[in-house]
């Protein structure tokens, strides 16, 4: 059975990402003189983004596990 809590949420992590870097591209085209800039505060929300996204993932896997039965514990 595969882990759709944790597949979705994965998909929304990536999402972020893309939506970043279209924002960013968009940016830059609309004001190349602070291309540096704005990709720097790019990539920082992205970092901000997958960093915040641990903790739903991480309790996304938790309740696919349970799903499955599988609790880790031998």
């Amino acid at each position: 059975m595969p882990m759709w809590r944790t597949l979705i949420e994965a998909l929304w992590i990536v999402a972020g990402l893309i939506g970043a870097a279209v924002f960013a591209s968009l940016a830059t085209w609309s004001v190349p003189a602070a291309r540096g800039s704005i990709w720097g505060v790019a990539y920082v929300s992205m970092i901000v983004l997958v960093l915040m996204g641990v903790g739903p993932v991480r309790r996304a896997w938790a309740r696919d596990r349970a799903a499955q039965g599988d609790t880790g514990n031998v």
